[in-house]
């Protein structure tokens, strides 16, 4: 620990002191108000399918819908790719059990590519709507826009990227910070390798950190370089030994080739475990919680750790 840049920045004199602040402003949630939903990427996910849905909505109510389907695959293929959103799917390819009341019945496979479709496959399609209750769905529930539907879908299906949002929702809170960082002389690298440093400023890097990915990384004047790690412990999986050893020898890894090293880490994971962040504020020049980065100890010791 940089005693003298803890003593500047925060006023704190001691390991001890250091260590009981820390603790005193730990946070319980690592989520803010973009944490629920990704509007972007739902729109994003939309919009890419935004005409062949407009298409799909000729089929809303058709007493019909085994005719106006097969004719609308076959003047428009592109309507194949929507077919997965309906049904809250990712894949293009799909495997079903034909009956599950029949033992050792046949798997039938889909696949949602866009094409022009041969009178088999177009067979198994429209059967396929109507297995899966899209049919139905058409005819009996759709309302004006299923591109309204599909959005519903989209807001769904992120519901479940709650999971990786909330392992990176420590990178999410800390980015406004070191996007200030951001200068003429200093670039920000946001989830890149570091084997990026390697290949794009000549500098040398740790062999086993190459296909590593990183939290952030600030370059300056394209010689220079510092790490920015985060993350979050709720008290959950990882050991706060194991956690506070694997930092410190990233630490170690990256000092043999001149690179700086932060780590910001936050949670009540870490309440009652002071040995453990002592241990930590000892081996780890720079460590801090959220408190302290808002509070200058981030731009400190970047500057520091960048000769800035």
């Amino acid at each position: 620990m940089d005693k003298t840049l803890y003593s500047k920045t925060l006023g704190l004199a001691s390991l001890e002191a250091v260590v009981e602040a820390f603790h005193e402003t730990l946070i319980d949630t690592n989520r803010d108000h973009r944490f629920f939903v990704d509007w972007e990427k739902v729109k994003r996910n939309v919009d890419k399918l935004k005409a062949e849905l407009n298409l799909l909505n000729t089929l809303i109510g058709s007493r019909a819908f085994e005719a106006e389907l097969r004719s609308l695959l076959k003047r428009y293929p592109g309507v194949i790719a929507a077919i997965p959103t309906l049904l809250a799917l990712r894949d293009r390819n799909l495997k079903v059990i034909e009956d599950f009341q029949v033992p050792g019945s046949d798997i039938a496979e889909y696949d949602f590519t866009p094409r022009e479709l041969s009178k088999v496959e177009m067979d198994r399609l429209v059967g396929f709507f109507e297995k899966t209750g899209l049919t139905a769905f058409f005819q009996n529930m759709a309302a004006r826009s299923i591109q309204d539907y599909a959005t519903g879908v989209e807001v769904g299906l992120d519901t479940h990227a709650h999971k990786n949002r909330s392992g990176s929702a420590m990178e999410l809170a800390l980015k406004p910070l070191v996007e200030k960082l951001r200068s003429a002389s200093i670039e920000v690298l946001f989830q890149k390798k570091f084997a990026v440093l390697a290949e794009n400023y000549g500098m040398k890097t740790p062999r086993l950190l190459l296909d590593r990915k990183s939290d952030f990384i600030l370059v300056k004047d394209r010689t220079r370089a510092v790490n920015i790690e985060v993350n979050f412990f709720s008290g959950t999986g990882s050991k706060p030994q194991e956690i506070v050893d694997s930092y410190i020898l990233r630490q170690q890894e990256l000092r043999e080739t001149g690179i700086g090293f932060i780590w910001v880490t936050d949670g009540d994971g870490w309440r009652g475990q002071r040995n453990q962040i002592a241990k930590g504020f000892e081996k780890v020049e720079y460590l801090m919680n959220l408190h302290f980065a808002r509070r200058g100890l981030l731009r400190k010791a970047v500057e520091v750790a960048l000769g800035t």
